[in-house]
């Protein structure tokens, strides 16, 4: 098969993401390869070792045309371009990441705790336009800017600022799980987050895989309840604080940092588990071998 992968970053040149991008594009794009794919990537300026680069000064969103002469695609991009991205994909060859409703609900940060609770999945409480006193985590309705999540002690109340949510800080272990849908969902892995607090900012430093916790079968069960929740397809990052019960924090409906690991550790490759879940036909289950982590400077929340 002849795969479109676009990722933003390399795509763009955007040097704020480059460093986990181009680790994401570089993950994927063996993978097909290995699996005996021919994969085709936009690319500023970087050339990966496997792959077929396809050198492009477009716009992202031109750069997904391109997808017309592949059996299927993969876009990863930001929240707040995402939706959008994926609707271009969509119009121009199969999408093996989650549909472009499932994408709007999960990247609308206050559109998905809304729907995680009426599904009676844990979410911190979320609000949008003052909170009261306490603690809280003002972070982008949309997007996953890091340098913009910060923790805030409220008094009293405080109004929160526009195109931000606030919601409830927890106490407890930064967690995620890594999952594949079609019809079926499989958890991949649980990850260890490594999250640093300086002061009143949370910054994302990277993950480990595989991470043991003794609530395992309670963690994977939220998890795949909200990506079934959401509509989510393919790959999707559940982000989870596990406190006195795992909190869902974020759901992210594309390829995350995570897939660089988690490729060193299992016993086949991701790229055939995508494709399996497209299928229709993904394992019950999945071996892992081993341990790894994947370690960012940029300190980007994703």
């Amino acid at each position: 098969m002849r795969i479109f992968i676009a990722e933003y970053a390399v795509a763009t040149g955007d040097q704020g993401f480059i460093e986990e991008g181009s680790a994401m594009l570089k993950t994927l794009v063996a993978s097909f390869h290995r699996s005996g794919h021919a994969a085709y990537y936009p690319t500023a300026s970087i050339r990966l070792p496997v792959g077929e680069p396809l050198l492009t000064t477009e716009s992202f969103l031109e750069t997904l045309e391109h997808a017309d002469g592949c059996d299927a695609g993969i876009v990863i991009a930001p929240d707040d371009i995402l939706h959008e991205a994926t609707e271009v994909l969509e119009n121009h060859t199969c999408n093996l990441g989650s549909p472009r409703d499932a994408v709007r609900r999960s990247a609308d940060k206050l559109s998905c705790a809304r729907v995680l609770e009426e599904h009676e999945i844990p979410v911190p409480r979320t609000m949008i336009n003052k909170v009261s006193s306490g603690r809280w985590v003002m972070k982008p309705r949309y997007g996953c800017g890091g340098e913009e999540v910060r923790v805030v002690n409220v008094k009293k109340s405080e109004r929160v600022p526009p195109g931000f949510v606030a919601a409830e800080y927890i106490q407890g272990e930064h967690i995620s799980v890594s999952l594949i849908r079609g019809k079926t969902t499989l958890p991949i892995t649980i990850n260890r987050q490594i999250i640093r607090q300086n002061g009143n900012t949370l910054t994302y430093h990277g993950n480990q895989t595989p991470w043991e916790v003794k609530n395992r079968e309670e963690v994977l069960k939220v998890a795949t309840d909200a990506v079934n929740a959401l509509g989510c397809r393919g790959y999707t990052g559940v982000d989870i604080v596990n406190s006195d019960q795992p909190y869902v924090i974020d759901v992210n409906p594309r390829i995350t940092t995570s897939i660089v690991p988690i490729s060193q550790i299992l016993t086949c490759e991701i790229a055939e588990l995508i494709l399996s879940a497209k299928r229709g036909a993904l394992p019950e289950k999945i071996n892992i071998k081993g341990s790894a982590e994947i370690k960012i400077n940029s300190a980007i929340l994703s």
